[in-house]
């Protein structure tokens, strides 16, 4: 919800056809938007691309075994 936040800030105003066409090629940093954990970017066709996490069940609980790479850096 805080992707939307963002990019409807940017906006201006609630659109969701303005919205669904700024989140294409859309950048969005932590850093910027309080609420959002973590980059996230969008390719030319609206699919997110950020970093994702391998994790395993350990003892009931959740572990993170590896962060695996945005599609852009590998």
């Amino acid at each position: 919800m805080y992707v939307v936040k963002a990019i409807t800030e940017e906006l201006g105003k609630f659109d969701s056809k303005a919205l669904a066409e700024a989140l294409h090629g859309a950048k969005i940093l932590a850093a910027q938007n309080p609420g959002v954990l973590m980059d996230i970017a969008f390719d030319k066709n609206g699919d997110i691309d950020r970093e994702s996490f391998l994790v395993k069940i350990d003892q009931g609980k959740q572990v993170v075994v590896s962060t695996l790479p945005r599609n852009s850096e590998k």
